[in-house]
């Protein structure tokens, strides 16, 4: 039965890239501004200043796939986001946290439509909209003993909390306006993976900017489902400008 739902899969791509003008997909490094200073100085309100401040200036990580139809409309989509760890400097001190943690990150489809003609350089360039998802969740690692926090206060809940793992979050809907610009060199004649198919590598790099058209609440245990919306947060969004750049593959029919 595996075998069966294998020779499907394949032979189902390879007519999904036979009927287009390529599929392609790449993974993403890149660099986003984003404001951390109101999350550092809660942090610096609540267990005092370590010296591990998130830094606003960050890398992110990600990947991104688009098909290409008729040589002009581009769908895809992309993701990407951040990871910071930062262990607590004053571990002996049973009122700090033993670490401090951060995720953020969006993921979006696109639309857009290529601007360039078919040459022989293999380059594209195409302005893409889109719409998805961001979200952004901080954890604490704590050993205060205390009773369970009721409280619905971002501070509150940091000081009197004894889950030991606090875990509070934001997520919801994000837009996105960008535009990418490929290179792609396919092996001709060269090897061949899939019948009918050229692979090749590709260069992708893209800017864009991503905005959020609605103000998004923390909530406790998002990584649960939510318990309750959270009063008095930072004020932190996955928005703004990001630039990134990455090497993929792609596959186009001869």
């Amino acid at each position: 039965m595996r075998f069966i739902t294998g020779c499907f899969l394949i032979a189902a791509m390879v007519f999904s890239v036979s009927a287009q003008d390529g599929i392609y997909g790449s993974f993403l490094v890149g660099q986003k501004f984003i404001d951390l200073d109101p999350l550092n100085d809660v942090i610096k309100d609540v267990w005092g200043y370590d010296g591990n401040e998130f830094p606003n200036n960050r890398w992110t990580f990600g990947g991104e796939g688009h098909l290409i139809l008729a040589k002009r409309l581009v769908l895809g989509g992309r993701a990407f986001g951040i990871f910071d760890n930062r262990p607590w400097e004053q571990k002996a001190d049973p009122t700090k946290p033993d670490f401090i943690k951060l995720t953020a990150g969006m993921g979006v489809a696109n639309i857009g439509f290529n601007l360039l003609p078919e040459n022989r350089f293999g380059m594209r360039l195409y302005p893409m909209v889109g719409a998805g998802v961001s979200s952004f969740i901080f954890q604490a690692k704590t050993y205060i003993d205390n009773t369970i926090s009721t409280e619905d206060n971002f501070n509150d809940i940091l000081l009197n909390n004894n889950d030991y793992m606090i875990t509070l979050g934001k997520i919801g809907f994000i837009t996105d306006i960008s535009a990418g610009f490929d290179w792609y060199k396919p092996f001709k004649n060269f090897f061949t993976i899939i019948p009918g198919l050229d692979f090749g590598l590709m260069f992708h790099f893209e800017a864009g900017y991503s905005f959020l058209p609605i103000n998004l609440q923390w909530r406790r245990d998002i990584d649960l489902g939510g318990e309750g919306q959270i009063y008095d947060g930072p004020d932190l969004q996955f928005s703004g400008l990001y630039l990134n750049a990455g090497f993929g593959l792609g596959l186009t029919p001869r």
